[in-house]
This record gives C-alpha cells, sequence and structure tokens, in this order.
C-alpha cells in the first residue's frame, strides 16, 4: 500500500453496505491510433530529460523560467537508423540538434524574471531514457552540455512519431505491471471505516474499446459521514482484460495515460 498525499476532511456520503457505491464510468474511450505503424510513442514525462542533475538552483530556475540558448558548435545530423521502440524496431529519421531543441520551446520571461537561459555549450547524439506509457523507454536523444557541466536530454526523433505530443495527461494515481490479458494497477485504497463500521472494499472495473481500456474502482460497503485523513493510498488489483491490452492506452477514470511496465 502506497500513500500519496493527505488532507483532512469528511466524508459527504453513506453508502449501505449492501449495494456498491455508485460506478465511477470514467472518460469516453481514447481515440488512439492502434493500427499505426510504428506505434506513436506516448510520452507522459518532460521532453527535457534531466540526465546528470543542475549543479545549482540558480541553473535549475533559469531552465525552468527562461529555457536554453545553443552557444556551441552544430553537430552533424545522423543519419536514418533503426530503432526499437515498445512496438519493434523501426526505421526512422533523427531531427537536427538545433531542431530537437527549439521543439522544447522556451517559456517567455515574464516581468521579474531575473534568471538568464541556460548556456548550452556542446551537444553529441545519444540516447536518454524517457518516460513512456509503456514505462521508462531509451530513445535517440540530443545530449546537451550546460556551461556548469550538467547535462540534459531532448529526444531526436520528430514531433510526428509522438502521440498528442507536450498535451498527454498523466495519471497521478494509478500505475500498472503486466502483459497480455492480466495486469497489476495500483489504484486508490477503500476509504478509511468510520467508527464502529464494517470497513469497506474497493473493487477495480475495467471497459474496455478497440483503442483504449478504462481501469477504475467502486467501492463496496459502507462510507459513513465521519470526519477522516483523507490519505490518498493506493492498493494494487489483479485486472484481467478480455484480450490482450496490445497497443491500447491504458487510461484511468480522469483520462490520464497510465503507465504500464511489462513483467
Amino acid at each position: 500500500m502506497l500513500a500519496v498525499t493527505a488532507v483532512l476532511a469528511g466524508c459527504g456520503a453513506t453508502h449501505d453496505a449492501a449495494s456498491p457505491a455508485p460506478l465511477v464510468t470514467g472518460p469516453a474511450p481514447v481515440d488512439f491510433p492502434v493500427t499505426a505503424k510504428p506505434r506513436p510513442i506516448v510520452l507522459l514525462g518532460s521532453r527535457v530529460e534531466v540526465v546528470d542533475g543542475y549543479r545549482s538552483g540558480e541553473e535549475k530556475l533559469g531552465a525552468s523560467e527562461s529555457g536554453f540558448e545553443f552557444v556551441g558548435t552544430p553537430p552533424a545530423t545522423p543519419e536514418p537508423a533503426t530503432v526499437t521502440l515498445p512496438d519493434g524496431p523501426a526505421q526512422l529519421a533523427f531531427v537536427p540538434a538545433a531542431d530537437a531543441l527549439q521543439a522544447v520551446g522556451a517559456p517567455p520571461r515574464g516581468k521579474g524574471q531575473q534568471n538568464a537561459p541556460v548556456r548550452l555549450v556542446s551537444a553529441e547524439f545519444g540516447t536518454a531514457e524517457f518516460t513512456t506509457d509503456r514505462g521508462r523507454w531509451p530513445l535517440p536523444a540530443w545530449r546537451f552540455t550546460t556551461e556548469a557541466g550538467s547535462v540534459v536530454a531532448t529526444p531526436a526523433l520528430s514531433p510526428d512519431l509522438f502521440w498528442r505530443l507536450g498535451e498527454v495527461q498523466p495519471a497521478v494515481t494509478a500505475n500498472a505491471t503486466g502483459d497480455g490479458t492480466d495486469l497489476t494497477v495500483s489504484m486508490p485504497a477503500p476509504p478509511e471505516p468510520c467508527p464502529g463500521d464494517e470497513p469497506a472494499r474497493n473493487e477495480p472495473v475495467v471497459s474496455e474499446s478497440e483503442t483504449s481500456v478504462t481501469v477504475t474502482v467502486r467501492t463496496i460497503g459502507k462510507v459513513g459521514d465521519c470526519p477522516r485523513t483523507l490519505a490518498l493510498k493506493l492498493d494494487p488489483y489483479p485486472v484481467r482484460l478480455a484480450k490482450p491490452l496490445g497497443n491500447r492506452l491504458l487510461v484511468d477514470a480522469q483520462g490520464g495515460v497510465v503507465a504500464v511496465t511489462t513483467r
């Protein structure tokens, strides 16, 4: 059981133990291009991966406020090559380092911001791990070194190879492991019982479409109207799908994309 956060609050509803709590149906199926070859990469984290941490708070603040400025010599762009993606190998072209950095974008410097962009003095082609809907995954990347010696990386692949790049909402209260039809999904645990009540339980609910799978939980039992510390805890729930997950997206009740790590 994993505790995520805690807030002091009271429950506003009481459910009878004889009937399940109302089912949270979740969002509509996600229109994900499951038949695309290669399968689009679903990036859940930042497009800038800090490979070797910032050397100072000032450098970190400069990156977040004003972005990056490349002052080195632009390196040559490698020829297309075979890249291993979550759905298998694909022959892909790479974007120039300048284009990759430009795609990241720099936040506009607003009034009161004192930090200049972080200066990048060199760039080299390599790989870096990024957070995707299939777990942490190594991708071709441009690795930039700052004046202070920090290393940041951004994918060296065309934005067209990603699904809704920069727009994907990651799930914050769910993650999953498994493959095929059997998954273990971590989702919210049932609420703590009020004094004198029997503990309620949560059960997973699955809704499948051709392009996505939605996983939610519903609470069965009495959830009394008593003050409680709502510590958001995650429990693992075994889930069996009607057919293998395959290229489909796994999403939570809020439409956030759940990262699935293969066992």
